[in-house]
């Protein structure tokens, strides 16, 4: 496959490429080159990934005192500052 580098310096990955490699919208890559040949290494994410049993605790439990709105949007905004979508 061929792609061209815009007047921009911008290259397009073709999506083949992309799927294979899992490489989404927002994937950190490290550019460096070797031997005339540019290499491209994707980072790893710096966000927490959580599973329904990391958050599962949050849910009412029998005498549990009601949170009022305003505590649940803190909680909540809390917990997806380093959420990964």
């Amino acid at each position: 496959m061929k792609t061209k580098v815009s007047s921009k310096g911008q290259v397009v990955i073709p999506k083949a490429y992309r799927q294979k490699l899992g490489w989404v919208a927002g994937t950190e890559l490290e550019v460096s080159e070797e031997a005339g040949q540019v290499l491209l290494k994707p980072q790893p994410s710096k966000k927490k990934k959580y599973s329904i049993r990391d958050v599962a605790g949050i849910l009412h439990r029998p005498g549990m005192k009601a949170s009022t709105v305003e505590e649940m949007d803190g909680a909540v905004g809390k917990m997806f500052e380093d959420w990964e979508v």
